[in-house]
């Protein structure tokens, strides 16, 4: 995922709301994540953030998001 705050999409005239909340969501998550001074896996959480844009995505083209 990208660091320039820009919702990642994929091929997509229109990103759903749900997507959108739940990315600004995750943005939150990961600064905090790096502020606690804990171990924490970034390319994991970035990989994850990606699959679940990618249900999003798939949700609202079959229509059900």
């Amino acid at each position: 995922m990208s660091q320039d705050d820009t919702l990642p999409v994929a091929g997509a005239a229109e990103v759903p709301a749900s997507a959108i909340e739940f990315y600004t969501y995750c943005e939150a998550e990961r600064e905090r994540r790096r502020n606690t001074g804990e171990s924490f896996d970034e390319a994991l959480f970035d990989a994850a953030i990606e699959l679940a844009l990618r249900k999003f995505q798939a949700l609202e083209d079959g229509g059900l998001a």
